[in-house]
């Protein structure tokens, strides 16, 4: 299938796959725009299958389920980067993905990413090819401690990731190993991590939202706002970057490339998403358009939108075990947007929902969040301020 233009239309059907919160929230932009909508999942009771106009029921390995349910769209959508990419390609015989398996591939395999990235000529971790332990020992020499040794394929991770502080720690990559290939990548050493999301239509046009920062928590964002305080060279840098990753890509929709800024003021790539992303839940709050309505805008074939800033506002994540902290707030916060995901069977770790908040200036709302201790914990260490 080609990324043809091919416009959606009020009526007309589109499907959404995956299980995320990101599932629910593209089922309820494409029913506001009048689309119908379709939902594809193997559990009947999760948030998207429920909101959708109709809604099938299967795994990844139900082909024929898979192909009617392809056959029922004009265009289908995914939610996340960890949607299977063999899903993907096989739905992509029956009707459009605008945007394509190309750029997931790469993104979910560390080697095709850094390969990637090389080509764009960004800097990266500095990183090795481990295929059994004495590559970890010869390697680690040039990458220096501390560094993480991860499998090439992402979905593999949970579990099976080693960080490596002292020599000592090695050996303990021997039973990960036998898992398959890994690289083992420098850890590096940042003041502040930075995101943008980049909306990409058919023709190859592109729109960028504002630069956002965001505070990660086990790496994964906790913590996101905008504005933010960045030098104009570090700003013209990373909208650089975002535009050559949309220039090399065959993709339509949003995506996220993340940063990290070292204290000397070198830029790294982190990742790309090839979906809608966590670090773009402010814009709902923030912005004149939301990253899930300009992604359906782009899949459907419309004008992209201009995205701008409306209001500083920061979204913060909450988990199960904050949920009764949280419910204070919900009496108190007049300025305190809740959002909750109603995913299913959640431990008290797991994210269940965030917290949007809008005020005159970013650091008054840090300070209003560590006000309330709930996150008292994982409070970045420096805040400047930041209109």
């Amino acid at each position: 299938m080609n990324l043809a233009n091919t416009v959606l239309y009020p009526g007309d059907t589109v499907g959404v796959i995956g299980s995320s919160a990101n599932a629910a929230m593209l089922v309820t932009t494409a029913r506001k725009m009048g689309l119908r909508v379709g939902a594809y999942g193997a559990d009947e009771t999760s948030e998207a299958l429920q909101l959708a106009d109709f809604k099938a029921v299967g795994t990844a390995k139900d082909r024929d389920k898979l192909q009617h349910f392809a056959e029922s769209c004009a265009a289908i959508v995914y939610d996340s980067d960890r949607v299977s990419t063999d899903v993907v390609k096989f739905l992509a015989q029956f009707t459009r993905i605008p945007q394509g398996s190309d750029m997931l591939e790469i993104m979910q395999d560390r080697l095709l990413e850094r390969a990637f990235f090389e080509q764009l000529n960004v800097n990266i971790a500095p990183y090795a090819t481990i295929i059994n332990l004495d590559d970890v020992y010869q390697s680690v020499n040039s990458i220096g401690y501390p560094c993480v040794l991860k499998p090439i394929q992402k979905e593999w991770s949970h579990g099976r990731e080693l960080v490596i502080k002292t020599q000592t720690d090695i050996a303990k990559a021997a039973g990960l190993l036998d898992w398959g290939t890994y690289i083992l990548e420098s850890q590096i050493a940042y003041d502040r991590e930075f995101s943008i999301l980049v909306a990409r239509d058919a023709e190859g046009n592109q729109q960028s939202f504002p630069i956002t920062e965001v505070h990660s928590v086990d790496d994964r964002p906790q913590r996101v706002w905008v504005p933010t305080e960045v030098d104009d060279a570090v700003a013209s840098e990373i909208h650089r970057i975002a535009s050559e990753v949309a220039k090399n890509v065959s993709y339509v929709g949003v995506f996220e490339v993340s940063f990290y800024l070292t204290a000397s003021g070198a830029i790294y790539v982190k990742k790309i998403v090839p979906a809608p992303s966590e670090t773009g839940y402010v814009f709902a709050a923030a912005g004149t358009i939301d990253e899930f309505a300009e992604h359906m805008r782009a899949i459907a074939g419309l004008p992209l939108a201009t995205p701008q800033l409306l209001t500083p506002a920061v979204t913060v994540n909450f988990t199960v075990k904050q949920l009764t902290a949280i419910r204070t707030q919900w009496q108190i916060k007049p300025n305190w947007d809740f959002t909750f995901y109603h995913l299913r069977k959640q431990a008290d770790e797991d994210v269940m929902g965030h917290v949007t908040v809008q005020g005159p200036t970013v650091k008054t709302l840090l300070d209003q969040l560590d006000d309330t201790a709930i996150w008292a914990t994982s409070t970045p260490d420096e805040l400047t301020d930041q209109d």
